[in-house]
């Protein structure tokens, strides 16, 4: 049989924080990580409340304490820790204490996943500039050249950035380029068709480049054309029929 003090030892070892609580929300265990995370300290700790521990903790992080209200387990990959002098973001698990087949307590494991998080919002906000990048090519042309990560933005973010790139350029035309789009789906074409019409209520005239053979058929069958747009082979030849009719 393991004693107590040889299973504090294995919790201490661990590179996870570890925190049980009682049905009272008493905290019975604690190990290193947890009081290295939690920047709190064993003796102040132990025996007590959460809830008076923690007492300006926000509803929305006490998923220890929820999972004995509603005797369901979590788990998150990554929630923000956002409170007091806490600015972390947390993977968690919680977990049923039983003894036999009575419910005893709660526990929850968790490690600091703040470095990660903050590394993917700056892919995310990367890819959400790359997939608005509005090129100026004269005093009223402008490119944008479509890049297939356009599927992983928010469209709303490329409806908002988008429009208001081509606008503070003042400029009267559009080109969008999909020599880069492989593959389209009705969602796709759904994006690109409600961007368009956007711009088009700003007085921009949008010509479309480089749609690929398998796009084109993919288009024709998932979507309507579009009657008021113009559609050239290559960007080359957009240009080639746009500059001239500006002059």
């Amino acid at each position: 049989m393991i004693n107590l003090a040889t299973s504090e030892k294995v919790l201490d070892g661990l590179s996870v924080g570890v925190l049980a609580i009682d049905l009272e929300y008493r905290v019975t265990t604690i190990n290193d990580a947890a009081i290295e995370l939690l920047q709190v300290r064993k003796e102040d700790i132990m025996g007590r409340s959460v809830y008076e521990t923690f007492s300006d903790a926000p509803e929305d992080v006490r998923y220890v304490e929820r999972t004995i209200d509603t005797q369901e387990e979590i788990y998150l990959e990554a929630i923000p820790y956002m409170w007091g002098g806490y600015h972390k973001y947390f993977s968690i698990r919680t977990k049923l204490l039983r003894e036999r087949n009575d419910v005893i307590g709660a526990m929850v494991e968790f490690y600091d996943v703040t470095k990660a998080e903050e590394q993917h919002k700056e892919l995310i906000n990367r890819m959400e500039d790359m997939a608005v990048n509005v090129i100026p090519l004269t005093n009223s042309i402008a490119l944008l050249p479509l890049q297939p990560i356009i599927d992983e933005v928010e469209f709303h973010y490329i409806l908002d950035k988008g429009i208001k790139n081509v606008a503070r350029m003042k400029v009267n035309n559009l080109i969008i380029d999909f020599s880069s789009i492989a593959t389209v789906d009705y969602a796709f074409i759904d994006k690109v068709k409600t961007f368009i019409k956007s711009l088009e209520l700003l007085g921009i005239k949008v010509r479309i480049s480089g749609v690929r053979p398998i796009v084109a058929l993919e288009w024709q069958k998932r979507s309507e054309p579009l009657p008021h747009t113009e559609f050239f082979p290559s960007l080359q030849a957009a240009l080639n029929r746009l500059i001239p009719e500006i002059q």
